[in-house]
């Protein structure tokens, strides 16, 4: 069962892009199954407000195609496995977003207000 660490989320989750939810999914089931671990969700869709308090460069939130995943509780080895996992999944590449730095990704690991897994699509899927 998916895990959230706001309530407001387990409702903005079905608000998500389909293809961001699916993804996610492989992501969840892939670190449940290879290192027993549940990932709980810190972040679904955001409003401008919120984006500009965060400092946020990327509507990504409030375009619908990006979650933030907790680490705190995840081991640095576990958390590179399933990041590279999810960004190397050839299936998956079509839906890469490019970074400001100029990376082609879905996922990375992020350190900001509080260190998670920032995982979204390309712009293209904004809802």
């Amino acid at each position: 069962m998916i895990k959230f660490k706001n309530k407001k989320d387990v409702k903005l989750f079905c608000s998500l892009h389909p293809i961001l939810i699916m993804i996610y999914a492989d992501l969840f089931w892939y670190a449940k199954e290879r290192h027993n671990i549940d990932l709980v969700v810190t972040e679904t869709v955001s409003t401008s407000a919120i984006d500009k308090l965060l400092k946020r460069v990327s509507k990504s939130h409030t375009q619908c195609r990006a979650i933030d995943i907790r680490t705190r509780d995840i081991d640095a080895f576990v958390l590179e496995d399933i990041i590279s996992y999810i960004n190397n999944k050839p299936r998956y590449k079509k839906h890469h977003y490019l970074s400001s730095s100029g990376k082609k990704r879905l996922a990375y690991f992020h350190v900001g207000t509080a260190e998670h897994i920032h995982l979204a699509i390309h712009s293209k899927y904004s809802l």
